[in-house]
């Protein structure tokens, strides 16, 4: 005799079944579709097949010639820079230095000029467009406290009031003491 066997469901079950299955799918709908972050992932036939055919060479334009290292600047040929000497005095009259250094030497040593501000013949420039004649070299005073007088020396040999081919020393001196600095641009204009 068969019975009859009376099943109860509750809805927690069939929500949970319900949910297995979409799960399910959808890990199975995932698994055909692949995600491509490299193009070592590609079969090297299926990477050639994709490129397209060579164009043509385009044209070639002419080398230049091989430039040359300078030994020293050339004959009316300019260089600029910057400098900024500071320090902390004591007392009045203490020192700071810097120094110049051409990135391409002289032939011959030019003669430095302090311009604190305004031109002169030998420096027509300015702070902000720094210039200067031919031989000259041209240090154009920019920014400066509790500084007194800039002068320049030749590093080689200590002469104040000089330079030499390859650059020249800076120094200023202290108004006061405390805290003092002298910054601005140069140039230099080989003979």
């Amino acid at each position: 005799m068969l019975r009859k066997i009376r099943v109860v469901v509750k809805s927690n079950t069939v929500a949970f079944f319900a949910l297995f299955i979409a799960l399910s799918a959808g890990t199975a709908y995932a698994t055909k579709h692949y995600l491509i972050t490299s193009t070592k992932q590609i079969k090297p036939s299926v990477r050639r097949a994709l490129h397209g055919a060579h164009g043509a060479a385009g044209p070639t334009g002419n080398t230049g010639a091989t430039g040359p290292l300078l030994a020293v600047l050339p004959s009316g040929k300019t260089e600029t820079g910057t400098y900024q000497a500071d320090g902390t005095a004591i007392v009045v009259g203490d020192l700071a230095s810097t120094s110049i250094s051409f990135p391409i030497p002289l032939a011959s040593t030019p003669t430095p000029n302090v311009v604190p501000s305004g031109t002169t013949t030998a420096c027509p420039g300015s702070v902000t467009a720094p210039s200067a004649a031919p031989g000259q070299l041209c240090i154009y005073e920019g920014g400066h406290a509790n500084a007194g007088e800039i002068a320049a020396y030749d590093p080689f040999n200590g002469d104040g009031g000089g330079a030499s081919p390859y650059g020249a020393g800076l120094v200023v001196d202290s108004a006061a003491a405390g805290n003092f600095y002298s910054d601005g641009t140069w140039a230099v204009t080989a003979p």
